[in-house]
């Protein structure tokens, strides 16, 4: 991959380029950047751009040997680790060498975006937990004791690091801190505090930032073909999340289904917060029942859609309804819906719907969740009405 086919800042390439001019680059990295970073494709052009043989300092050449074997991923010096779980065909023992078809398969139909989920859909794990095993481990140091077969250095390319388990980290430890020869290490992981310590010690942090909207705009814009009204509705409501905003497909009657609802949601939040004798606990339970057939994946588009309610909340109470990209009725709800969410309360609006999304992807029961979503809601309501 490129660096000119990456979507991270300038900044962060130049900065990356300027290790290899200088020869100044560390053996131990760790790339940190949120769900929706173009991190792994950053980590696939850094690696390509040190072994080109014909770089400049803008880029690596595309067309030298080097370059045309890092583009197929299938370079005998570039070597990837990454969560990994027994399916119904690898039933026992699992590695990541034996998942590298699928790895070569979505990295390339991607352009390296997509997420830990889309990962294990790929696998087909099911609900199994992957991890990054010792046999993951065991095989790297193997790789890593073995002199470069063409390249000027080894790269090993470890994915979401944070996965790895403990003894298998205990294992790597000495081969991270001190490797033989020309050999880069490349982790990447969305999680600062879920990486072990002893890892963090030894590795050089590269953060990783989302792009700023008026960035993600005119990668849609020249992506996608979208006129900038739709790139900014597209960048403010995938909340500066590359991978949502790439893949995000204006489905009009889902987005009026997401406001019934979410109108609905919020409206018995209210009366659970301020019941009457006639509250009726059974339609409290058919909202929670309707969402939860949703399915996954729309749940979650659900919640991303109340975060961006919440989100121009804020904007109409900060006056800056320049920036509201949304249509009348929505605009109507917001009015409704002004001395509920606001400034005061936005924050604690973003952490439980952040925190219903992390749940979903953790299969926790999706009842369980809306149902605490709703009295979590009915309690802010509570404490933070306008009157």
């Amino acid at each position: 991959m490129l660096f000119s086919n990456v979507y991270v800042s300038e900044e962060i390439k130049k900065r990356l380029k300027l290790t290899v001019k200088n020869q100044r680059v560390s053996h131990a990295q760790l790339f940190l950047g949120s769900e929706g970073t173009h991190t792994l494709g950053l980590a696939l052009a850094y690696a390509q751009y040190i072994n080109c043989k014909h770089r400049s300092d803008q880029d690596a050449c595309g067309v030298c040997e080097s370059c045309k074997k890092y583009q197929l991923l299938a370079h005998p010096d570039l070597h990837f680790f990454f969560p990994n779980a027994t399916n119904n065909s690898i039933k026992k023992d699992p590695k990541s060498s034996d998942y590298y078809s699928e790895w070569r398969e979505i990295v390339g139909s991607t352009h390296a975006l997509f997420t830990l989920n889309e990962w294990y859909q790929k696998i087909e794990i099911e609900n199994k937990q992957a991890i990054i095993n010792t046999r993951d481990v065991e095989d790297l140091l193997y790789k890593a004791s073995m002199k470069p077969y063409e390249a000027e250095y080894k790269v090993f390319i470890i994915w979401m690091i944070e996965k790895l388990r403990f003894d298998a980290a205990t294992k790597l430890l000495k081969t991270l801190e001190e490797p033989d020869g020309k050999t880069l290490f490349i982790l990447i992981t969305e999680n600062h505090d879920k990486v072990l310590n002893t890892i963090l010690s030894r590795t050089q942090l590269l953060k990783v930032n989302k792009l700023t909207t008026p960035q993600l705009v005119e990668v849609l814009m020249h992506e996608k073909n979208y006129d900038n009204d739709m790139a900014n509705y597209i960048a403010l409501s995938s909340d500066n999340n590359l991978i949502l905003a790439m893949n995000t497909v204006i489905d009009q009657e889902a987005e009026q289904h997401n406001l019934n609802l979410f109108v609905s949601f919020m409206r018995l939040a209210y009366q659970f917060a301020y019941p009457s004798q006639s509250f009726d606990f059974s339609k409290l339970m058919d909202c929670v029942s309707d969402i939860e057939s949703l399915g996954r994946e729309k749940q979650k588009d659900f919640l991303r859609y109340a975060i961006v309610f919440v989100r121009n909340n804020m904007l109409l109470d900060y006056q800056l309804n320049d920036l509201l990209k949304i249509s009348k009725q929505e605009h109507e709800y917001l009015v409704k819906l002004k001395n509920f969410i606001h400034k005061n309360n936005a924050s604690i609006y973003y952490k439980l719907l952040n925190d219903a999304i992390l749940h979903i992807e953790s299969n926790v029961n999706a009842k369980m969740v809306f149902t605490d979503l709703l009295f979590s809601i009915s309690n802010v309501l509570l404490k933070y009405k306008i009157a």
